[in-house]
Order: structure tokens, then C-alpha cells, then sequence
């Protein structure tokens, strides 16, 4: 892939997780939703976000049980 390209899909992922309050974060089909991008293909990017230590994986809870309830991404300056 395109260095240029991979770097402008990176920016359009950045932005909507950039918006998250600290402590929290956005699941992948909401960034598939904010950003447009495909979630094979934002599944791709988003890992090598994280080989690269822009983005990390936080778990998510269920608020009426107090359980995990999956995971969600946030930027790691941000959790």
C-alpha cells in the first residue's frame, strides 16, 4: 500500500477516537461508521495502529452488571 494512503486512513481514524473523554472508547463498527472505512479494512489499520502505539484496546463493561462487555479502542495517550 501507499505510505500517503495508509497515513491519510490513519488521520481519519484518529479524529473521532480524538473526541473520546479520557478512560473511554469507540468500537470498531462505530469507527467503521464515524470514519466510512470497511471494517476488514479498518480492522487491517487499526492493528497496525496498535504495533505502533497510536491506538490501544480497552475492555468495555456492562453498566447495569458491572461484567466485562467486550473490547473498545482509544488513543493511547487517552486511557
Amino acid at each position: 500500500m501507499n505510505e500517503e494512503f495508509i497515513y491519510k486512513m490513519e488521520l481519519k481514524i484518529i479524529k473521532p477516537l480524538s473526541k473520546l473523554e479520557r478512560g473511554c472508547g469507540m468500537r470498531k463498527w462505530k469507527i467503521s461508521i464515524e470514519t466510512g472505512i470497511p471494517i476488514d479494512f479498518l480492522t487491517v489499520f487499526l492493528k497496525r495502529m496498535k504495533i505502533s502505539g497510536k491506538v490501544e484496546i480497552i475492555m468495555t463493561w456492562d453498566e447495569f452488571n458491572g461484567t466485562p462487555n467486550g473490547s473498545a479502542y482509544c488513543l493511547t495517550k487517552n486511557n
